[in-house]
C-alpha cells in the first residue's frame, strides 16, 4: 500500500473518528515534475529553526519590527524602547515609548519613521543612531562613564539607555565626567549609547513661534522635538516658517459668523492647503473677535495682505493680517505645538518625538501604514483614521474622515495596491487618493465588504494581497485573503474548528518567504497556537515551541522583518531577535518536536492485518560524533530516531512509542522499518523526531492485509 496518506497536512476534523491529521513543526512541499498518485509528489520537510542574531537589553516582548526603506536600519520595538540596528546588528535606543506591552504598528516613507502603540504617535527622523556606545552611572545630572565601548563622547549628543528618561541631552563635560540637561537616576552600571543631536540653536519662543537667530549645527526640520532650559515638555516642530503663518491680527471682524465656524484664507499660491482658523468668539452682529488657527498653510506665494477668507458658515467680510515665518531649516521662525515664552538661550532639536495630543484631529492610533507620502493611521474604537500631511509626520485637524459602510468600528487598516482598505469589526471598505482638501481620499463606491477583521494584528501582506482573521455579524474565525476588494476562504474547517468559541481578538500574524513558499503565520496566544498557510502549496500545518516537559505552545515569533537578506522575527517574550534558519533544526538551541498523525486506515471495517510499515526518510543525516553509553546531551542527533505510535480506535487511545533509527551520518541507504504491528478495524500511525537533524519524510509504504471477518 504505497502512499496510503501518510504525508500530507494538518487536518483533525471536530470528530477524531472522522480525520485526526496531524503536522507540527513539519511543511509539506510538492514536487511539480511527478505525476500525481506517484511516490513522492508531496513530502514533508522540516519547518525552519530559530537562530539568534542579537538579544535585546530589555527582556520584553518585541512588540513590532521594520526594515526601513532602503535596508540601511532596522527598527524594533521591545519593551518600552525603540532600537535601530545596521548592518552589524549592534542595537542601541533611539527613543521610548509611554507603553511597554502590546504590538505596535510601524511604517516609514524614507524620511521619518512612524510608529503607533494604541494610545499615542511617535516619529524619529531617520538619522545615524549612534555616535558613541559606553557604560556608565548617572547621579542628577552628572553621568559618570566607566567605559567607552565604541566611538567619542560629545556635548551635544542625546543620551539613551534603558532607565534614561526621553529628551536627556549631553550639554557639556569631557573625559568620564559629563553633564546632562535633566536630572535621571541610574545607579548601577548600564551600557548606554550616544547620537548626535538632530540641531544645536539659539533660539527663543514667544506663543507658538520660535525665532532662531543662530545655528551652531545641524539642521531643522518638521516633527523634531525642541528641548532646552524651560521649554516645555515635548515642545516640537509643527511647520517650517518660510511660507508658514506663525501670527495673524483680524483686520476687519465681518458680520454673521457663529462659534465653530471654519475659515479659510483666500489668495496665495499653496500646496496641498492654505491658512485655516475656527471662530471661537464673537461680538454683536456675528463680528469675529477671536480665531484660533488650525493649519498654518504651505505657501509658495505668500497672500497680500490684508487677506480675504471664506467660511463654511453664514458670515462674510473677515480680513486677517497675517504674519509669515521665515525659517527653512536655519535661522529664522518656526511654528511649535506649545505656547510658551523663553528668552533665548541653547536649545537641541532632537530626531525622536511623540507627537503631542493636538496633532491632528485625536491623539493615538494602533494602525499606520503609508501611501501617496501620507502617513495613514486609525484613531481606536471609533470609524474615524487621518492622513498626515504631504512626506511629513504631522497631520491638519481637519485632515479625517470616517469609515461609514455600516455603524461598526474602525479596527485596522491596509494599503494595498495603491488603496486603503479599512477593516472593520464587521464590514470593509476602501478608499483612494483623489487629491482633495483637506482630507485627500475617498471611498471607492462598490468596493464595500461584509466581512470585518475579528483581531487587529491578525492582518499581513501576503502574496499580492493581504489576509486575516475575519468576523461578520454571522460569525467569526474564518481566515481569508483578499482577492481585490472582496475576501475568499483560505482557512480550512479543521483549522476554523481549533477557534469556535474562543478567544481569538489577540491574535497576530505575519509573513515570511523562504525557498520560493510565501507563509502566512498567524498567532493566538489565548490558545497557545500557531497555524501556517504555504500559498504555494494552499496546506496549512501547526509550528509549535516545545517546552522541556514537551508541552506544544505557540511559536517564538511575535513580529517579522527582512533585513540583510535574511528574514529576522521577534521573540513574544525575552527580547531576541532570530533568523528563520533552514538548516537550523532547533529553536534556538531548545528541540522541535515534529510530528506526522496519517489519515485512519480503514477496508470497511474488516479487520486488517499490519506485517510492515517503511517510512522513507532522508537517510544520512545524523551529526557527527561518537556515541557514548549512557546516552548524553552531545549524542542527541548522532543516531536519530523516528519514533513511531499507533491507535486502534480512532485516535482515542495510543501504543507505546516503537523506536527505529533513521541513520547515522553517510548512511544513506538506510531503511527505516517496523515489523509486525498486529492488528485493527481502524488504525492511525503517528511518528515522532525530536533529534536536530534534516528530518525529510518522503513517503511511506504499508504492508497489510484484509481480514474476511
Amino acid at each position: 500500500m504505497a502512499d496510503f496518506g501518510f504525508v500530507g497536512s494538518a487536518y483533525e476534523a471536530p470528530s477524531i473518528y472522522q480525520d485526526a491529521q496531524e503536522c507540527i513543526n513539519f511543511r509539506p512541499e510538492i514536487d511539480p515534475m511527478k505525476p500525481q498518485g506517484s511516490r513522492g509528489v508531496v513530502a514533508l520537510y522540516p519547518t525552519p529553526g530559530l537562530t539568534n542574531v542579537v538579544t535585546l537589553q530589555t527582556a520584553q516582548t518585541v512588540r513590532g519590527m521594520r526594515a526601513i526603506s532602503g535596508q540601511d536600519y532596522l527598527v524594533a520595538v521591545c519593551g518600552p524602547y525603540v532600537y535601530v540596528m545596521g548592518a552589524d546588528f549592534t542595537a542601541t535606543i533611539i527613543g521610548q515609548l509611554n507603553s511597554s506591552t502590546g504590538q505596535v504598528g510601524i511604517t516609514d516613507n524614507g524620511i521619518n519613521v512612524y510608529i503607533v502603540d494604541g494610545t499615542y504617535r511617535y516619529t524619529w527622523r531617520i538619522s545615524n543612531p549612534n555616535s558613541a556606545v559606553f557604560e556608565g552611572t548617572i547621579s542628577g545630572t552628572t553621568l559618570t562613564v566607566t567605559s567607552v565601548l565604541s566611538g567619542t563622547i560629545t556635548a551635544g549628543q542625546a543620551l539613551f539607555g534603558v532607565g534614561i528618561a526621553n529628551q536627556t541631552v549631553i550639554v557639556s563635560g569631557s573625559g568620564s565626567t559629563w553633564t546632562l540637561n535633566q536630572s535621571n537616576t541610574i545607579g548601577t552600571t548600564i551600557r548606554m549609547n550616544s547620537a548626535t543631536v538632530a540641531a544645536v540653536i539659539t533660539a527663543s519662543i514667544a506663543t507658538t513661534t520660535l525665532t532662531v537667530t543662530a545655528v551652531a549645527s545641524g539642521t531643522l526640520f518638521v516633527g523634531q522635538t525642541i528641548t532646552g532650559s524651560t521649554v516645555t515638555s515635548k515642545t516640537i516642530i509643527t511647520a517650517l516658517g518660510s511660507g508658514t503663518v506663525i501670527s495673524q491680527v483680524i483686520a476687519a471682524g465681518g458680520t454673521g459668523y457663529a462659534v465653530n465656524e471654519n475659515i479659510t484664507v483666500l489668495g496665495g499660491v499653496f500646496g496641498s492647503s492654505p491658512a485655516t482658523y475656527t471662530v471661537t468668539t464673537i461680538g454683536a452682529g456675528g463680528v469675529v473677535t477671536g480665531l484660533t488657527r488650525t493649519f498654518s498653510g504651505q505657501y509658495t506665494s505668500v497672500p497680500v495682505n490684508n487677506v480675504s477668507t471664506s467660511s463654511d458658515g453664514a458670515g462674510t467680510g473677515l480680513t486677517l493680517t497675517l504674519t509669515f515665518g521665515t525659517g527653512t531649516g536655519n535661522t529664522g521662525n518656526y511654528v511649535i505645538n506649545n505656547s510658551q515664552t523663553v528668552s533665548s538661550r541653547t536649545m537641541y532639536a532632537l530626531n525622536f518625538s511623540e507627537l503631542p495630543s493636538t496633532d491632528g484631529a485625536f491623539e493615538g492610533a494602533s494602525s499606520v501604514d503609508i501611501v501617496d507620502n501620507y502617513f495613514i493611521y486609525n484613531r481606536p474604537h471609533t470609524q474615524q483614521y487621518a492622513a498626515s500631511d504631504l512626506l511629513s509626520p504631522i497631520t491638519y485637524s481637519l485632515s479625517f474622515a470616517s469609515k461609514f459602510t455600516g455603524p461598526d468600528d474602525l479596527v485596522s487598516l491596509i494599503v494595498d495596491h495603491g488603496q486603503i482598505y479599512l477593516l472593520g469589526e464587521k464590514t470593509s471598505e476602501v478608499w483612494a487618493d483623489v487629491g482633495t482638501f483637506p482630507f485627500p481620499f475617498q471611498r471607492i463606491p462598490g468596493a464595500s465588504s461584509q466581512h470585518g477583521i475579528a483581531a487587529e494584528f491578525s492582518v499581513a501582506r501576503f502574496g499580492n494581497s493581504f489576509a486575516y482573521v475575519s468576523r461578520n455579524d454571522r460569525g467569526q474565525a474564518v481566515i481569508v485573503q483578499m482577492n481585490g476588494y472582496f475576501p475568499q476562504r483560505i482557512s480550512t474547517h479543521a483549522v476554523e474548528n481549533t477557534l469556535v468559541n474562543q478567544d481569538i481578538s489577540d491574535a497576530v500574524a505575519y509573513t515570511y518567504q523562504l525557498e520560493g513558499h510565501e507563509c502566512y503565520v498567524v498567532s493566538f496566544p489565548s490558545l497557545n497556537l500557531t497555524w501556517v498557510y504555504d500559498g504555494s502549496t494552499q496546506m496549512w500545518h501547526k509550528w509549535l515551541w516545545c517546552d522541556n516537559q514537551n508541552n506544544f505552545k505557540r511559536h517564538r515569533s511575535n513580529c517579522s522583518a527582512f533585513f540583510q537578506g535574511q528574514v529576522l522575527v521577534g521573540d513574544y517574550e525575552n527580547g531576541q531577535i532570530y533568523r528563520l534558519d533552514p538548516n537550523n533544526y532547533t529553536d534556538n538551541g531548545q528541540h522541535i518536536r515534529r510530528v506526522r498523525r496519517c489519515p485512519h486506515l480503514v477496508a470497511d471495517f474488516q479487520r486488517q492485518y499490519f506485517d510492515e510499515l517503511q517510512i522513507q526518510f532522508q537517510p544520512g543525516v545524523g551529526l557527527q560524533g561518537i556515541e557514548t553509553l549512557p546516552l548524553g546531551n552531545n549524542d542527541i542527533g548522532i543516531n536519530p530516531q523516528a519514533m513511531l505510535r499507533w491507535s486502534n480506535d480512532g485516535g482515542s487511545t495510543w501504543s507505546n512509542e516503537h523506536w527505529a533509527g533513521i541513520g547515522k551520518v553517510g548512511k544513506y541507504q538506510n531503511r527505516i522499518i517496523w515489523r509486525r504491528l498486529g492488528q485493527a478495524r481502524d488504525r492511525i500511525y503517528e511518528v515522532v523526531v525530536t533529534d536536530p537533524i534534516k528530518a525529510v519524510i518522503v513517503s511511506a509504504n504499508l504492508k497489510a492485509s484484509v481480514g474476511e471477518n
